[in-house]
């Protein structure tokens, strides 16, 4: 009998890196892998102290913006939808970009699985790989991780062509106080919802220990073997045209010009 081989799951980590350039790089990666000529590609990296805003959510409802501009908190707007977040260094931020067509059943018609399949495949990757650490995570339908009914990771995405883009945090320490404040949301009610592995592990996992764990958790989800690569220069140099043209721009920011396409 001849084994069908898995595409590989390419594995990228950009690190700690500006915000914009951060929501840029997502773009940059998505087109490649929506045309086919790029394989599955999980990507890790971390973002300064930052307000992400949801592609079409309007800035002065989502966020306390004054409150951030008095903290030096930068605001940036994703390319994907869903609420505002709060992101600090000590959060580890993941993309993942799969070929719909070999994930989520049949439900999308000639592309391949929905969304909403494909967010449950990929989040229950991500907590599996969370429960590793010792945390009962589990996907919480539509598109959170919880521990013990907490929240400890949230996700968005957007489906284009072949693709289906989805990213998500997880939260390691408490930033609750400044969540709060930043978001404009009551501290109390915000810590009935949310969690963080060191609350719920008793010690903040290093960024390497907590990406090979989510790494083992998505590649035994998706299937196909783990390789460690770096973004091509045609990525890196569209990721920087992207950031100059539109997604750096404090009026794409604003809300006030479209989001690229």
């Amino acid at each position: 009998m001849i084994r069908e081989c898995k595409p590989p799951l390419r594995i990228l980590d950009t690190g700690l890196r500006p915000a914009r350039w951060n929501v840029a790089m997502t773009a940059a990666l998505a087109e490649p892998h929506a045309a086919g000529t790029v394989c599955d590609t999980v990507r890790f990296h971390r973002y300064p102290t930052c307000v992400l805003l949801g592609a079409g959510q309007d800035m002065d409802s989502a966020a306390d913006v004054a409150w951030c501009r008095r903290a030096g908190i930068e605001m940036a707007r994703r390319v994907t939808g869903g609420g505002a977040v709060y992101m600090s260094p000590d959060m580890l931020a993941w993309d993942v970009l799969v070929d719909r067509r070999a994930h989520g059943g049949d439900q999308g018609g000639d592309q391949g699985g929905d969304l909403e399949a494909i967010t449950r495949r990929v989040c229950g990757g991500v907590a599996v790989g969370l429960s590793r650490l010792g945390a009962e995570a589990r996907f919480r339908a539509p598109n959170d991780i919880a521990i013990l009914g907490r929240k400890v990771s949230g996700s968005s995405g957007y489906a284009v062509g072949r693709s289906a883009v989805l990213q998500g945090t997880v939260l390691t320490a408490d930033d609750v106080v400044e969540m709060a404040h930043a978001l404009r949301l009551p501290e109390a009610a915000l810590r009935e919802r949310v969690t963080c592995l060191g609350v719920e592990i008793g010690y903040a996992p290093a960024p390497a220990d907590l990406m090979q764990c989510i790494v083992a958790g998505l590649a035994g989800t998706l299937g196909g073997e783990a390789q460690l690569g770096e973004p091509s220069g045609a990525e890196l140099a569209l990721c920087e045209s992207l950031l100059r043209d539109e997604i750096g721009a404090d009026d794409y920011v604003a809300g006030r010009s479209a989001a690229p396409a």
